[in-house]
């Protein structure tokens, strides 16, 4: 088992905790806001951070479906390429570098297995390619509600 500490976590955060013991299925990912424009594949604090881009996308008349993969692997391949059937759009974002990370195994598989249904190129939104560093720089290299919006308008632009 391999335990990922995302950064992101450390400061903000905060939510109830269930009382009762509970499970969150492996291999399932859960849809948290359904839509028709595009899909938002995300995991981690960055799935947050989709939910809220979708919220200021509905602002602007975009219907997009963010969907939370909760575990890496296995991972619901299902749930997306099902995702990016019904939408002709992918938008993924993570909190890995651009280069090397999940993403590019999500699009990967979208490519192999679902690449007609796409309608325009994915896109990925993901931590800059540089080096982490000190704290007064994360928010320029970190994934934002705002850079994932922007994200999607790419997508959507085709």
């Amino acid at each position: 088992m391999v335990f990922l500490e995302p950064i992101s976590l450390y400061r903000g955060l905060k939510q109830d905790v269930p009382v009762e013991p509970y499970r969150i299925p492996f291999g399932r990912a859960r849809v948290l806001r359904e839509g028709t424009d595009v899909t938002v594949v995300s995991w981690g604090p960055p799935a947050r951070q989709a939910l809220k881009a979708s919220e200021t996308l509905a602002n602007e008349g975009v219907s997009a479906e963010v969907v939370d993969l909760r575990t890496l692997y296995p991972w619901d391949r299902e749930t997306v390429l099902d995702s990016v059937e019904r939408t002709g759009r992918l938008v993924v974002a993570h909190e890995a570098q651009t280069t090397s990370g999940f993403g590019a195994e999500v699009l990967a598989a979208v490519s192999e297995h679902g690449l007609y249904s796409l309608e325009a190129p994915p896109v990925r939104v993901a931590h800059m390619d540089v080096f982490w560093g000190p704290t007064q720089l994360e928010r320029y290299s970190m994934v934002t509600a705002d850079r994932i919006a922007s994200g999607v308008r790419r997508a959507l632009a085709g």
